[in-house]
């Protein structure tokens, strides 16, 4: 048993802030920060060549636009280190963003399309990024997709497989073996929901900026202590 692919629900940046008594522009720069640490922290393991994490999901747009505002200066911001970092090119890292990125400001979007432009030429390991995302409209996405090719007379339907389904979806990327999630909340919230069906999950009751890389080794070596028989 190999852990090939990672995923992360980064929770309780907000809760973060109340409990340091700091701004919530601070926390978000923070878990922004644990970001760039745990894309560092994955390199020292060869064997996880897929990283994905929930970074906005689909509900979260319907935030105050303030707060949106202000996420999507961050994400701009972070978004340019992709380049002048070095770490994306040193590792050879792809970078993909999932998620209903058309419903993100114009100048957000141009930028996630430098950043995968930048690291298309990369095969080493992926990054995606879920942004705008929930895993059930994914699904529904999917299908319509799957209809259109249908009424086109370019698709059998009886070739749609549980693999050849997954070919529709935002991005078709190894399943997560495992789901991290912090903050102590115990559900995935719409992250993955197709791709997540034998994930192993693992919770942890830190906010997302107080993790450290002890805390990445616990959950990996739990992941290896864990045994997996998908249903058999």
């Amino acid at each position: 048993m190999v852990l090939n692919s990672i995923a992360f629900i980064p929770d309780g940046n907000r809760r973060f802030a109340q409990k340091q008594g700091i701004s919530l522009l601070n926390a978000y720069k923070l878990g922004t920060r644990k970001a760039w640490e745990v894309f560092d922290w994955l390199n020292n393991y060869p064997e996880i060549k897929t990283g994905t994490f929930y970074t906005l999901s689909l509900e979260n747009l319907q935030r105050k636009q303030t707060e949106l505002k202000l996420l999507y200066r961050i994400f701009e911001r972070e978004l340019d280190k992709i380049k002048s970092s070095g770490l994306f090119e040193k590792n050879r890292i792809q970078m993909k963003f999932i998620g209903r990125l058309d419903l993100l400001p114009k100048k957000l979007r141009e930028k996630i399309a430098e950043a995968e432009k930048f690291t298309e030429g990369f095969k080493n390991k992926k990054m995606n990024l879920a942004i705008g995302y929930t895993g059930r409209t994914e699904i529904i996405d999917a299908a319509k997709k799957i209809a259109e090719q249908y009424k086109q007379g370019n698709i059998d339907l009886d070739k749609i497989t549980t693999d050849t389904f997954q070919q529709f979806l935002y991005s078709d990327f190894k399943n997560p073996d495992l789901i991290v999630r912090t903050s102590g909340t115990k559900r995935l919230s719409g992250f993955l929901t197709y791709q997540s069906a034998y994930s192993e999950l693992y919770f942890l009751e830190k906010y997302w900026p107080e993790i450290n890389r002890t805390d990445l080794d616990n959950a990996i070596q739990d992941f290896y202590a864990r045994e997996r028989k998908f249903g058999k």
